[in-house]
């Protein structure tokens, strides 16, 4: 089973249980050997060598799908997937793997509704009933993230703080009371929770005005005593390179996921979380760290670490 990258999601690329001749093919077999060599180019050169040859191969056409999705080739592996769909109609994987593909699109509903068709296909299909449960907290996440930007509610609030906090294991199939009795026992590392939520509105106006390529929302996230790194002399220097990498991008999705506040003996806070960025035909998933500061103008981030 090969993931996708998709740590905030358990939505993972899948080859379908083929027959035992399935695979057998020696040019199947010597594009196995370049992606377990990690040579997806090669194997994608090769994988359309043989669908050109054979439209109705299948198989080749699946590998092709994941490979492109591994490639972040997002509107051609759909188009794989979606023909692999069309020569077996019964094959519950394809559109599995097509949610998959939707959500780093940020199409949500697109990719549930394919993850229903899937179950449609598969009842016993355990990935597809875990990735779409993922599917249905991001959802409410983002529904809470969005009534809050609207006017703060304390109660709202800590049932926000809760669902970021939930882990992938234990979630996905647990009923109602299960889920409520994890919300109620998940451990924080924040025990100044006033502070913990301006961080987080903090974190979320830095992530909104990036996404929304608001230069003036985006510096003002920073404090004035910002440590832009070694790479520039200055704050100044730092703003004129951000302000052209971000203006040149038609369209950037920001998404954050997976945080974690610590209190640090300074009397700053470390920030923690899995970033996914998109924009035009870039994408990347990275670890990253934000040092936030108070000041009298709110936190402020004085540090910025990607990994």
């Amino acid at each position: 089973m090969t993931r996708l990258g998709l740590k905030f999601l358990l939505l993972c690329i899948t080859l379908p249980l083929l027959s035992a001749t399935a695979i057998s093919g020696a040019p199947l077999k010597a594009v196995e050997a370049q992606l377990a060599a990690g040579n997806d180019d090669a194997a994608m050169e090769m994988l359309s060598g043989i669908v050109s040859r054979d439209n109705s191969d299948y198989e080749a056409w699946f590998m092709l799908g994941v490979t492109q999705a591994r490639k972040h080739m997002f509107t051609q592996a759909e188009a794989s997937f979606k023909h692999v769909s069309s020569l077996k109609p019964e094959l519950a994987e394809p559109h599995n793997n097509l949610a998959v593909i939707y959500n780093e699109q940020g199409k949500l509903m697109a990719a549930i509704q394919e993850l229903e068709a899937s179950l449609k296909l598969n009842p016993q299909y355990i990935t597809a009933y875990e990735n779409i449960g993922d599917l249905y907290l991001k959802l409410a996440a983002r529904s809470y993230r969005d009534a809050l930007a609207k006017g703060e509610n304390p109660a709202l609030r800590k049932r926000y703080e809760r669902l970021l906090h939930l882990r992938d294991g234990g979630v996905a199939g647990a009923t109602t009371e299960q889920v409520a009795a994890k919300q109620t026992t998940v451990a924080s590392d924040v025990t100044d929770e006033p502070a913990s939520n301006k961080i987080l509105n903090a974190l979320e106006l830095w992530r909104s005005a990036w996404s929304n390529k608001d230069l003036a929302g985006y510096f003002a996230a920073y404090g004035d005593d910002f440590n832009p790194g070694e790479r520039f002399a200055s704050i100044a220097q730092w703003q004129r390179y951000k302000q052209k990498v971000i203006n040149k991008r038609a369209v950037i999705n920001v998404g954050i996921d997976d945080i974690v506040i610590r209190p640090m003996q300074d009397g700053t806070y470390m920030v923690q979380f899995r970033q996914h960025f998109r924009a035009d035909s870039y994408s990347s998933d990275d670890d990253k760290t934000l040092i936030f500061r108070n000041s009298p103008a709110g936190w402020k981030i004085v540090r910025e670490i990607s990994r």
